[in-house]
């Protein structure tokens, strides 16, 4: 049988081919547009790279114009914004306490300085670092004013300020055969440690007797800050008149002689060498004349 006429749905009719032609002035001037933008944003970045050059190179002048410019021109009129920075660094710097605040300031640096001490930082009876060396107490003072120093914290009761250089020696006896060299420490700066010497009176050369070097005398390692006070004794010298000095060692290697001091140490209290030997020679003879009757006595 065939379909009825008017019951078939007719198709679509099919969509205009495009003209490849027509379509290429477009796409032209899409290009061209594109090429134009990048051109111009090449231009308006070299403009702003040379407009930056000019204003560092060219100095405040040229940087007026930006708006950096603006706020540097507002802080000179308004007396300059290094001024300003200069009178806020001077204002942190000068800090002063009254005594209570510096007592109160001093112990809570004490205790962070004491817990250096200890391992993990509990202070406990047991926990030392080194168990078999106890907490000085005054180097722990010493300690604690030279970081609050560092950090413009002064003793109002005490010198504001200590000497960048170290002080000279006090050399004396102490006992009958010990002599204690004692000084301060001025400024840290590029120095390492101490080194003590001594030599005989007219002799040429120094004699060492002492050094940071030495692992039991570490306690002459210089420390981080100014007005430690070093103390060294030299035990048992021999009577007589000897010559102690004081180095100091760079970190560029160069040594500096601090201060040296005369002292005597005098001759042993008591019998002098010829007694004693008199008094040796004395017994010998008695010891000896005793031997000698208990070997000849009469026989029975």
């Amino acid at each position: 049988w065939l379909p009825l006429a008017g019951l078939t749905s007719p198709r679509p009719p099919a969509p205009p081919r495009a003209d490849p032609t027509a379509m290429a002035p477009r796409t032209g001037i899409r290009r061209r547009s594109t090429a134009l933008g990048a051109v111009a944003s090449a231009l308006a970045a070299a403009a702003g790279l040379r407009c930056l050059c000019s204003a560092f190179v060219a100095g405040p002048s040229a940087a007026k114009g930006l708006r950096g410019g603006l706020t540097a021109r507002a802080a000179e009129e308004e007396g300059g914004f290094m001024s300003k920075v200069q009178d806020f660094i001077k204002v942190e710097q000068d800090i002063s306490l009254t005594p209570e605040e510096y007592k109160l300031a001093l112990d809570q640096e004490m205790e962070a300085e004491r817990k250096k001490y200890y391992i993990n930082g509990v202070v406990k009876p047991g926990n030392l670092v080194v168990p078999w060396k106890d907490v000085d107490e005054k180097e722990l003072e010493q300690s604690a004013r030279g970081n609050l120093q560092k950090n413009g914290i002064n003793d109002p009761a005490g010198p504001a300020d200590l000497s960048k250089d170290d002080s000279d020696i006090t050399v004396q006896t102490v006992g009958e055969q010990d002599v204690k060299v004692d000084w301060t420490a001025g400024e840290p700066g590029n120095k390492v440690g101490y080194i003590i010497e001594r030599k005989p009176a007219g002799a040429m050369s120094f004699q060492e007797v002492g050094s940071y070097e030495n692992q039991e005398q570490n306690f002459l390692l210089i420390k981080e800050y100014a007005g430690h006070e070093y103390s060294f004794d030299s035990q048992m010298v021999p009577p007589g008149s000897w010559t102690y000095r004081v180095l100091c060692r760079f970190r560029s290697g160069e040594i500096a002689v601090v201060d040296q001091k005369d002292v005597v140490v005098p001759e042993l209290s008591g019998m002098d060498q010829s007694q004693a030997a008199a008094i040796f020679l004395s017994i010998l003879f008695v010891s000896s004349v005793g031997s000698y009757l208990a070997d000849t006595g009469p026989t029975l």
